[in-house]
């Protein structure tokens, strides 16, 4: 079953552009190996962490909006781990909220 995630990476602040790129190349293909589609990416940018993570002080922040099959995402967050670039990251299964109705109908 295909499911729709939201992922989060945190990579070290003091790659450069060029590693930047190599590396969310490579999480693109560990998701397309594992049947899976990236529909959008959105880079947040250098933000002030909350606390220190492998001793850094800020992290840059990609949002990535994946579809893969549910039985993929453990195989994708063992990949993630690996990767010494990545300070954290974070898998969500968006999930779709039903239209909601409303409490008391309108009269008529």
């Amino acid at each position: 079953m295909t499911r729709n995630y939201d992922l989060v990476v945190i990579l070290d602040p003091e790659i450069t552009a060029e590693e930047q790129e190599k590396l969310l190349s490579k999480i693109k293909k560990f998701i397309t190996d594992t049947e899976g589609k990236v529909s959008e990416v959105k880079e947040w940018g250098k933000k002030q962490l909350a606390y220190l993570i492998s001793k850094k002080e800020t992290g840059l922040f990609v949002e990535l909006n994946v579809s893969l099959p549910s039985e993929s995402a453990p195989f994708l967050r063992q990949k993630l781990q690996t990767e010494e670039k990545i300070l954290r990251y974070l898998l969500v299964v968006e999930e779709r909220m039903p239209s909601q109705k409303p409490r008391h109908p309108k009269e008529a």
